[in-house]
């Protein structure tokens, strides 16, 4: 067992675990039991068994990363909470021993004194991290930050029900079918042509009197399943690409959530079968169905598929689906815009056309199948070449391996960042920037370098840049029509009044509490009243003068006029013109979200606050897009500063006409009320951002994976605009607020004095709550600035 420093006995000393650990003590005694039962001869582990193994576990691990102790202890060179969550990562993708953990498990059955736990602990992370190597940035509790799309979006949201309801909102009014020219595209005149149809002359003899022979009839999915391997077996077998079908889900990793899959498919190795499949390597997705019945159904079910591909994909460009659903064969490319297809045909009447695209999909290079052609690849990694900004010629860069944000939507800016260095450095130096932004916007090159030549303080420097595709170039040769009208859908015109967000649009899948489904105003009635609250505030979260009756701020400043409204018309053109590029841009920093102390977080939101001032009053620039996905930690040494704003996308300078945004502009949870209710996006709104941001990281992220159930602030991005909007205006009056700085974990306390401040600033009263712009701006960026100076300084005085 680990040896523990005096330093390290201190530390677990002076913040016991006393009970907390009780809870989870029948789950690891029925574990135990399991494993003792299959250890015996002849003993044999179910799959129940197995499962409840790893969820007893998890929730062990899950309970331990956020205690205190884990955020100031250190093993392997690591911070514990950051091991910890590696091994559960390590765990949800399959890779799990339960002798491992055993050691851990047994002492917390004991009741062992704390220091034998934290040093089984230690073990565990030196032990199963060995072979990790220490990551570039300091791991996060969501390595996966998304705009647009879920911050919000974890373990049980990732339910089936849930996401196809976001693929829906996502899709709804930019899906194509009936369109020209998609065979001629996709599947005629190319180098392969040929071959395909020399597959189809060589099985046309089993197609007798106008159908398939030995084609299952009823289409039962497992004697299609024989029927296509075979096929693939007879007709296909040089092929470079093949097909594979999964029975269980972990037989796919890779994803949040497991899917279990009919048929994709990927490059063929002629090693040994993997076994398991990745998301990353998965480059055609099919479903099959038994009938035609519930086509809307289907399509979501394969969006669904599309969605994780583009998540572990982050850089590809588009994604090949089909279905085949009874006699009827339906194929689709999902790109960043939607999602199109030519219409369903069917396999009998049309038995060349179907041999043509199945056999076409394995045959397709990567430019056809819409892979990532822009990055090269050599024996160390990934590599891009981008245009130097002010030198010429292009710069050579690496990328890490993995990213450390991207989105989980389809049709969205799908930004993913990487950690960028040049090929002989050993630093990480700098971050490559992928997104499709709309072909109706400034580019963010053209922003930062704007920004600098107004000497703006506080934003990323620009490094090179380089344009790669755009969907027009994408969907060349094609005919659109109209978008395809879905049962019951309003137009897309009236839909902004009402419409949920893109790809954040539906109720969490948690267990439902008698809280579920009530308006905030109901909820926070009914917690008045309710004498059996799950957490009760502490002893610090209130004093005398911060209760219900405190009093409040008046106006007694100039305002603003609302100015219309944030939202553009849509455009004339069929689909949304998006323009895929990178940047890259100086320096690297880790995610706001990444935060290793309150303190740390405060420093860097008040230095991302200042950045935003000197964008808006020097720059004369409004960022619109205020997230935790854009704010990042940066080392104070080396910058000067503790946080940087980053991703000018969705920036505006400010003389420029209206934004050529088709939607409200920001992150959901993050949006702030005016803006929800389509009024024209101010600095003010990016203040109110700022300000969920914060309490984002204190009651959501400062929980760690296993975040409270039922939480208030999950109405931050559950149901339409207006509802949301509702819910945080209903949170940001006195009396609701004190119940959001409830869902707070302990070691938070010290922050609920800077929020209740900042509510204050932000949210005054002149007949009734006030969320309106002062026209003079240090209005508030003063005193938000010196509210986070003290809140700083009152941390650093109880170090």
């Amino acid at each position: 067992m680990a040896t523990l420093s005096e330093h390290d006995r201190g530390i677990i000393a002076r913040d016991p675990l006393g009970d907390s650990l009780d809870n989870l003590r029948k789950s690891l005694e029925d574990a135990e039991q399991s494993y003792a039962s299959i250890s015996r001869p002849h003993g044999d582990a179910t799959d129940d068994s197995k499962e409840g193994g790893e969820k007893a576990i998890l929730r062990l691990l899950s309970a331990l990363m956020v205690m205190n102790v884990a955020f100031h202890l250190k093993a392997s060179g690591r911070e514990v909470a950051s091991g910890l969550l590696l091994l559960i990562r390590r765990i949800r993708n399959g890779d799990f021993n339960y002798g491992y953990y055993r050691p851990l498990v047994r002492l917390v059955i004991q009741k062992a004194p704390d220091s034998q736990i934290w040093s089984a602990v230690f073990d565990l992370i030196t032990t199963l991290t060995r072979a990790t190597p220490p990551a570039s940035v300091p791991v996060s509790f969501d390595s996966t930050p998304i705009t647009h799309s879920s911050a919000s979006q974890q373990g049980a949201e990732q339910a089936r029900e849930v996401v196809e309801r976001k693929v829906f909102e996502e899709i709804r009014f930019c899906t194509h079918r009936e369109v020209g020219g998609f065979f001629e595209k996709y599947f005629e005149a190319k180098d392969w042509a040929r071959r395909a149809l020399d597959v189809y002359k060589a099985i046309k003899d089993r197609h007798v009197d106008g159908v398939w022979t030995d084609l299952p009839n009823p289409p039962v999915q497992a004697d299609v399943l024989n029927w296509w391997f075979q096929f693939q077996d007879d007709f296909l077998s040089g092929e470079r690409r093949r097909y594979y079908s999964t029975t269980k889900p972990k037989e796919l990793i890779g994803a949040e959530s497991q899917r279990q899959i009919d048929l994709f498919v990927k490059r063929y190795n002629r090693q040994p079968p993997d076994i398991a499949h990745d998301w990353r390597d998965v480059e055609v997705i099919g479903e099959l169905k038994a009938s035609n019945n519930n086509k809307k159904g289907t399509l979501l079910q394969i969006g669904r598929y599309v969605r994780d591909i583009f998540s572990c994909q982050p850089t590809r460009r588009y994604v090949h689906a089909f279905t085949i659903c009874g006699r009827e064969m339906e194929v689709w490319v999902f790109d960043r815009s939607g999602c199109y297809g030519p219409g369903a045909f069917d396999i009998h009447k049309e038995p060349e056309r179907f041999i043509q695209v199945i056999a076409g999909y394995t045959m397709m290079n990567e430019e056809e199948l819409g892979l990532d052609t822009f990055t090269e690849r050599d024996g160390d990694g990934r590599l891009i070449f981008i245009e130097q900004d002010g030198a010429l010629g292009r710069k050579r860069l690496r990328l890490e391996s993995q990213p450390f944000t991207r989105q989980r939507a389809i049709v969205c800016r799908g930004t993913s960042c990487y950690l960028t260095k040049p090929p002989e450095s050993d630093e990480w130096s700098y971050v490559a920037k992928f997104s499709w932004t709309s072909d109706r916007r400034k580019p963010e090159a053209d922003l930062l370098r704007l920004a600098r030549q107004r000497g703006v303080e506080g934003i990323a420097r620009l490094i090179g840049h380089r344009r790669i595709a755009s969907i027009n170039e994408i969907r060349s040769d094609l005919t659109f029509k109209k978008p395809y009208s879905f049962r019951g859908t309003p137009s897309a015109a009236s839909s902004f009044s009402q419409s949920f967000s893109q790809s954040q649009s539906s109720a969490v899948t948690r267990p439902t509490s008698k809280l579920h489904g009530l308006s905030i105003a109901d909820r926070l009635s009914r917690k008045r009243k309710s004498s059996d609250l799950s957490r009760k505030p502490s002893k610090r979260s209130r004093t005398s003068s911060q209760k219900l009756s405190q009093p409040q701020r008046e106006v007694t400043y100039d305002v603003e006029e609302p100015q219309g409204t944030s939202l553009l018309a849509p455009n004339n053109g069929p689909y949304d013109n998006r323009v895929f590029r990178c940047l890259v841009i100086s320096p690297a920093g880790r995610a706001i979200y990444t935060f290793e102390s309150p303190l740390e977080l405060l420093a860097a939101l008040r230095d991302a606050i200042k950045a935003h001032r000197s964008l808006y009053m020097k720059g004369n620039i409004l960022h619109r897009d205020i997230s935790e996905n854009n704010i990042i930690i940066t080392d104070p040494k080396r910058t000067g500063v503790t946080g940087m704003l980053i991703d000018l996308d969705l920036a505006k300078e400010l003389s420029n006409g209206l934004s050529g945004a088709r939607c409200r502009t920001g992150t959901m949870e993050f949006m702030a009320i005016e803006v929800l209710l389509g009024i024209s996006h101010t600095y003010r709104h990016d203040l109110e951002s700022f300000f969920y941001v914060l309490i984002w990281q204190c009651a959501r992220r400062g929980w760690g994976q296993e975040w409270p159930e039922d939480t208030l602030i999950t109405q931050w991005y559950t149901g339409s605009y207006r509802e949301i909007a509702f819910a945080k205006r209903g949170g940001m009056s006195v009396d609701g607020f004190e119940y959001i700085l409830e869902e707070f974990p302990p070691r938070f306390d010290w922050v609920k004095a800077l929020c209740r401040e900042m509510r204050g600033i932000l949210f005054p009263y002149r007949e009734g709550l006030f969320v309106g712009t002062p026209k003079d701006p240090e209005i508030l960026y003063g005193p938000i600035i010196k509210a986070f100076d003290k809140a700083i300084d009152d941390i650093k005085a109880t170090q």
